[in-house]
């Protein structure tokens, strides 16, 4: 959705946040079939159209007057001004509105019935004899099923029989998209909502994966609202809102009786809600451990729990803490998820780590931290800090300066530079901590904590050849079919900040070109700037960008 808005302000296509289905009057579809005659990608189609004998946009069930249906607006963008995924939704919108003023396809269905041995065999074929409207919207399915031409009263030859047993399965899952349109059947949520409904409830750990399945949180939730107050989740109260809201938008009912209605309806809930409170509690308590349980304890045999400690981080610790003092560690990065799978040695599950585009899959946390213990430290050569051969304050300048520092997973403020220097022959090792991370560190630590962060997946070869401004040998890590040239640790670090330095907007992770553009109009004009701001009042004054998001943008510049 917020490609399609940006889409909108650029000025490419129609408000995307309506339900409706049914063109205006006043469109003129033949003059914006025009509009696409002699481009590259849309030209030849938009003049087979321009063809028809009667250009008439087809007409949905749904009609709203607050916007017309998401259609292109004819301003067609020059090369290179869309990324990928902003033409993967432009070429949609042009291909979705063609599709509604081309030719119905045609299908011929052939359906044969035989008899054998006292059954009833059925055959289903169909193939597509025109096109219509897929010849210009590749998207809708066109596959075909072929059975041969028969004649009543003919005799077919049996030859194979072959018996299938199976099960009767559940329904698939829906995935967001059918998701999102069960939300619009039911009445639940509005074109500019329900996506953003589905959003929350993943942010609140209500539901995961894609398709979305729901947690332990979710499940324990809707028990409790099943037990004590069952119209929270009744998808009817929802939609009657809905409606209610609808009716006084288009002056079919009065504010104060629809919110004098829904103000009981509520009184009613809480006060339910209200009595029944420790129960609810003491139930979502015990429910809310399903999600965070990993195994038995090896030292006592309880349950091991995902806790996070007061400084926000995770671990795993005992449930029967504090008699029970056995932990482990987990990733610094990212939140953790319990797996299904099941680790054979220790029966514990595994855990994947959700960074975003850094999530990875740490394996079992009994296992990684075994690992580390019996992992042997390669050396590296001198560390720069504190190696011996030059002055820790001149290897400072070159590599081991307080930015390469900051990267180690066990960092501190370093002693002081009198005490540094005189202490002396340190050596940069491989090293693998108990979380499963990986680092070139110090021998000599903790007097010194100097380290650099190493890929967390993959064997890791020391090759001969050396940086000659470090005098470290060149790593390369060995993760799938081509090896990573990762060089130099210390260089490899340096150009890794330099790239997630944040110096300009078009930096931040969903801001391009016209999105930058658009917040300097609204005197955005650096990361300090929307740093600063306030996300509800820029929401409020740049159409198209929600306060969220500009809270999501604001979150990457504080980490």
């Amino acid at each position: 959705m917020s490609i399609a808005e940006d889409l909108y302000t650029a000025g490419y296509v129609t408000y995307p946040r309506t339900d409706n289905t049914v063109y205006p009057e006043d469109l003129d579809p033949e003059a914006l079939l025009e509009s696409f005659v002699g481009s590259d990608e849309f030209g030849e189609d938009a003049e087979q159209l321009l063809g028809l004998d009667d250009i008439e946009p087809t007409r949905g069930d749904e009609e709203t007057t607050d916007h017309p249906p998401i259609h292109p607006t004819g301003e067609l963008p020059a090369w290179g001004d869309l990324d990928d995924d902003e033409w993967q939704v432009y070429e949609l919108v042009v291909r979705r509105f063609f599709a509604t003023v081309a030719e119905p396809a045609t299908w011929e269905h052939l359906r044969v019935v035989a008899e054998a041995g006292g059954c009833r065999l059925k055959a289903n074929g169909k193939r597509l004899v025109d096109p219509g409207y897929h010849a210009v919207y590749p998207y809708a399915s066109t596959s075909e099923s072929y059975v041969p031409d028969v004649d009543e009263g003919e005799r077919l030859d049996v030859s194979e029989v072959r018996f299938d047993e199976k099960e009767t399965q559940p329904p698939r899952r829906y995935g967001q998209s059918r998701l999102i349109r069960k939300m619009e059947e039911m009445g639940i949520g509005t074109k500019a909502t329900r996506h953003h409904i589905v959003e929350k409830l993943y942010d609140r750990g209500y539901i995961e994966s894609d398709p979305p399945r729901p947690t332990a949180l979710a499940e324990a939730v809707v028990e409790a609202a099943e037990a004590f107050a069952d119209m929270v989740i009744s998808e009817e109260m929802t939609a009657q809102l809905e409606r209610d809201m609808t009716a006084i938008a288009e002056g079919e009912a009065a504010l104060d009786e629809v919110t004098d209605e829904s103000r009981e309806m509520l009184e009613r809930i809480f006060e339910e809600l209200r009595e029944s409170r420790e129960a609810i509690g003491d139930h979502l308590q015990e429910s809310l451990k399903a999600d965070r349980r990993l195994g038995p304890c090896p030292e006592c045999g309880e349950d091991l729990l995902v806790r996070r400690s007061r400084q926000g981080s995770y671990f795993v610790g005992c449930d029967g803490f504090p008699e029970c003092r056995f932990t482990l560690p987990l990733p610094n990065t990212g939140e953790p998820l319990v797996l299904d799978d099941v680790c054979e040695e220790h029966d514990t599950h595994h855990v994947k780590m959700l960074a975003g585009r850094d999530t990875f899959v740490h394996g079992c946390p009994r296992c990684a931290a075994a690992q580390a213990e019996e992992s042997e430290e390669r050396v590296l050569g001198a560390c720069p800090d504190c190696g011996d051969g030059v002055a820790p304050t001149e290897q400072r300048g070159e590599g081991g300066d307080s930015e390469a520092r900051s990267a180690s997973n066990h960092s501190s403020e370093q002693s002081s530079r009198e005490e540094a220097t005189e202490a002396h022959g340190g050596e940069l090792a491989i090293k693998r901590l108990r979380s499963g991370s990986r680092l070139a560190g110090c021998t000599r630590y903790p007097d010194c904590e100097y380290s650099l962060p190493l890929p967390r997946r993959g064997d890791i070869e020391i090759t001969d050849e050396r940086c000659e401004k470090h005098a470290l040998p060149e790593l390369r890590v060995h993760n799938g079919d081509e090896p990573w040239e990762l060089g130099c640790p210390v260089c490899n670090y340096r150009e890794y900040q330099a790239r997630q330095a944040v110096d300009d907007l078009e930096d931040i992770d969903g801001i391009g070109e016209k999105t930058a553009a658009k917040l300097r109009e609204a005197d955005i004009e650096s990361p300090d700037d929307l740093a600063a701001a306030d996300a509800d009042s820029l929401a409020d004054r740049l159409q198209g960008i929600t306060a969220e998001t500009f809270r999501e943008w604001q979150e990457q510049l504080a980490s």
